[in-house]
């Protein structure tokens, strides 16, 4: 990311207000009105003939605020109770994205009174659930009084558990674990085996009761009465604040996977070794809230809480909160409205500055340390980095959900510059526009676009979690019929967004080795394209002949592999006979949703006699159809006697995209130890990882081959023959280096409405009239061609209101 400083695994969800509203929520098709995008009416056979097949139904009826076990497979939601006149709020399913089956995992048990089950939160083993109910599921510690709310845990199933058998989390301190019946009403958090939960409730043993509430960390594995069972986070103040500030204390809990570490929010001084109560902006408002991590095992009182949310002088920043950890806590998404925190251009605040997404990296040499004299990293993730320095979000940008490995970040945003085509229209309250954020590689990308796969839906999603890999997010909205077709339930769904990363292998032939001799290595590397991550597990090659080094095998660390990353795996070949041999070389992982990658190694026995230094390159990122700079290779003599080089060839899955452009090497004596080079370049004809092989004989048929590779992208460019065009009349739209023989789209960036296609032709280009309507909105605009892939490119435009316009006729074209 462009916005960058350096200095010195579950989600969060709240109600606020009655439960009228929260019905609402789960049953309105949006909070502001908002409904689905215009257009025709497609059956659900013809809706799946044209949309994208990421988007899915977690469930069949309305539902919100889900959680996504870690290998995307099982997903636990609220939503309202299955039989008609149930006066509950809501009740909590359990969805098997592998059979499809849902399931309600909080009836109400006969003899109970009944009461509503919320904000439940998967473990990532998808093992066990824990959520906020009313009802007294433990009859002899829960004595259903009061607020009646309580955190309990269930094992599901599938793990060895039954449905309806929960366990009570939420017991008060000293009392023979009795149910503490005043739990905040918001998402508990919980450790990758659900051993470890954590939940938000009022600080009652330190103060009278009211608004201040802190965190309690509690350890299933031992019994529900015993010593040790629960303990408050550390950060918490000893006294009460005499200060004239309103303060709220500590809440917004996230566990880390390991659940060696817990980020929460506070307005508490919390990483003071004695924590005070921090100041606020003006008395008698509201105290500063800033993000802490508390490290679980630290036992220095100085070192275990970190303030995370600092600026790069080490001061406070000017308030942060939604705190969500990776898998070993290493890496923090946050948000707040500071405008220090990281370099970047900032939008003017007028009634308050936007929330930002930021992600703090708090092991940058990733030896897997905290507190070794690691500089911690700070940057915004809600950025165009097109630009230096970056320019943040115009809107606000909040729920930020991160991957386990830490380098995905799935948010919502009400920003409008953070993709070139603006949502049609935002909802209110949590909703926004949904966005994946690749750390490593700085792509910022929609995951909620409509059926062509461009135009995106309106910004009526929210909550969004995400899986390990960042290989599925789930979220609720109120446009699923627009993600999932005619299917999709009136009001709020639950809708799943999945998608495999983009993985390459390189062909090999390792050339001409001695029969019975093991060859020197080849080390040929998995890249990852994005735009999840990759978590191999096994490297498998079909042939004995072939041998995998495991010492130096990267990929075999179980280690994932993020968008923009790579893994390597070393392989050596011992011929067994002379001759030709082939093999294919698997890279996999394993479980629910798995993906592979395989490539084919070749080599021969025989006497070797060229080497050829080095044994891959790697020529680089360049555009699609322009050449790259040479890059010349040295090929040797390492035999005995002379030996003349006859064949120049370039193999393999890109041949074409490679080409000789200089060589002395050809048709001449190669005496013993001497050297020659040969020049490539790369003109890719696609975008993505492109590859291939050099292979280069003797008149002996003795070989010797070089991976080549590089990467294409497009670069659009886009030009309309006018500076200014009248509503009602027409302009014409001439782009280049799109994608070939593909399907673009046109229309108004800066708030889409209808729009009109082109195909480019065999060269990436075309030109298209485009029509725009009479009464489309006048002054700067911005005209946005885009392919389904994603190659985009854009154009300014004024237009010019038709001042003789009869209010009220139909429009066309653009608008």
């Amino acid at each position: 990311m462009a916005a960058t400083r350096r200095t010195g695994r579950t989600r969060r969800r709240t109600l606020a207000g009655s439960s009228a509203l929260f019905a609402g929520l789960l049953l309105s098709t949006s909070s502001n009105g908002v409904g689905a995008l215009p257009g025709v009416t497609l059956t659900q056979a013809e809706f799946e003939a044209v949309a994208p097949s990421a988007h899915s139904a977690v469930g069949d009826s309305v539902g919100a605020s889900p959680s996504v076990s870690g290998d995307g497979r099982y997903v636990v939601f609220h939503g309202a109770p299955p039989a008609e006149g149930d006066t509950r709020i809501a009740s909590v399913y359990l969805t098997d994205r592998d059979t499809g089956v849902t399931t309600e995992l909080s009836a109400v048990p006969a003899g109970l009174r009944s009461g509503s089950t919320m904000f439940p939160v998967i473990s990532g083993d998808g093992c066990t659930v824990s959520a906020v109910t009313e009802m007294a599921l433990d009859v002899f510690r829960d004595d259903d009084t009061g607020a009646r709310w309580d955190v309990y845990r269930s094992t599901l199933p599938h793990c060895g558990g039954t449905i309806g058998n929960w366990e009570l989390v939420s017991s008060r301190p000293g009392s023979g674990g009795l149910a503490r019946d005043d739990v905040t009403l918001a998402s508990p958090t919980t450790s990758r085996s659900g051993t470890i939960v954590a939940y938000t409730h009022p600080a009652d043993h330190l103060f009278e009761p009211g608004a201040i509430t802190t965190i309690s960390l509690v350890d299933v594995t031992v019994p529900v009465d015993a010593p040790g069972r629960s303990r408050f986070v550390a950060g918490s103040p000893a006294d009460s604040p005499v200060d004239t500030f309103v303060h709220g204390g500590l809440d917004q809990p996230s566990l880390s996977a390991d659940g060696t570490s817990i980020a929460y929010r506070s307005d508490a001084t919390s990483s003071e070794a004695v924590p005070g109560w921090a100041p606020g902006v003006v008395d008698g408002g509201p105290a500063t809230s800033q993000v802490f991590v508390w490290d679980i095992d630290q036992p220095d009182p100085f070192l275990a809480v970190d303030l995370i949310s600092e600026h790069p002088d080490g001061t406070p920043s000017s308030g942060a909160g939604e705190p969500d950890l990776s898998r070993n806590g290493m890496n923090v998404a946050f948000t707040s409205n500071d405008r220090v925190l990281v370099d970047a251009t900032y939008p003017d605040c007028v009634d308050g500055c936007p929330t930002q997404v930021y992600v703090a990296d708090r092991d940058t040499d990733d030896d897997g340390e905290i507190g070794d004299g690691d500089a911690t990293v700070v940057s915004m993730i809600s950025v165009r980095d097109d630009t230096d320095p970056g320019v943040a979000g115009t809107g606000p940008s909040s729920q930020p959900a991160i991957s386990s490995d830490g380098q995905l970040v799935a948010f919502v945003t009400k920003a409008t510059n953070l993709q070139l085509i603006e949502v049609p229209a935002t909802g209110s309250g949590d909703d926004g526009d949904l966005l994946l954020a690749e750390v490593r590689n700085g792509r910022l990308s929609r995951l909620t676009t409509a059926a062509d796969g461009v135009l995106p839906t309106q910004g009526v999603h929210a909550h969004p979690d995400i899986s390990d890999l960042g290989r599925t997010v789930v979220f609720d909205t109120a446009a699923a019929t627009d993600l999932i077709g005619p299917d999709a339930v009136p009001g709020r769904q639950v809708v799943a967004r999945s998608g495999t990363p983009l993985l390459s292998l390189p062909d090999v032939d390792m050339g001409t080795t001695l029969v019975g001799l093991r060859s020197d290595e080849w080390r040929i590397n998995v890249i990852n394209d994005g735009p999840s991550s990759f978590q191999p597990t096994s490297v498998v090659v079909s042939s004995p002949q072939f041998q995998v080094n495991e010492e130096t095998t990267t990929c075999l660390l179980a280690a994932s592999v993020p968008a923009g990353g790579s893994c390597q795996v070393t392989l050596s070949y011992t011929p067994g006979a002379p001759g030709p041999s082939s093999a294919t070389v698997t890279v996999a992982e394993e479980g629910f949703g798995a993906t592979s990658v395989s490539s084919e190694v070749r080599g021969e026995g025989g006497n070797p006699a060229l080497r050829i230094e080095p044994a891959s390159a790697d020529l680089g990122t360049v555009v699609v159809g322009e050449p790259s700079v040479e890059f010349v290779f040295d090929l040797s003599n390492i035999a005995f006697a002379p030996t003349t080089i006859t064949s120049f060839e370039i193999t393999g899955t890109h041949a074409s995209e490679f080409e000789f452009t200089s060589n002395n090497c050809a048709f001449r004596p190669l005496n013993p130890r001497a050297i020659c080079s040969v020049g490539v370049t790369f003109t890719p004809t696609d975008s993505g990882r492109r590859t291939a092989l050099v292979e280069l004989s003797t008149a002996d048929d003795q070989y010797t081959t070089m991976i080549l590779a590089g990467d294409g992208e497009f670069a659009p460019v886009l030009a309309i023959d006018t500076e200014s065009v009248d509503a009602g009349r027409d302009f014409v739209a001439t782009g280049s280096q799109y994608p070939p023989n593909t399907e673009v789209t046109i229309v108004f960036g800066d708030g889409p409405s209808s729009s009109v296609t082109a195909t480019t032709d065999e060269n990436g280009d075309f030109t298209v009239s485009v029509p725009v309507d009479a009464d489309e909105r006048g002054g700067s605009r911005t005209i946005v061609v885009q392919s389904s892939s994603g190659a985009a490119a854009s154009a300014p435009v004024r237009v010019l209101e038709d001042q003789h316009q009869v209010v009220g006729l139909p429009g066309f074209g653009l608008g």
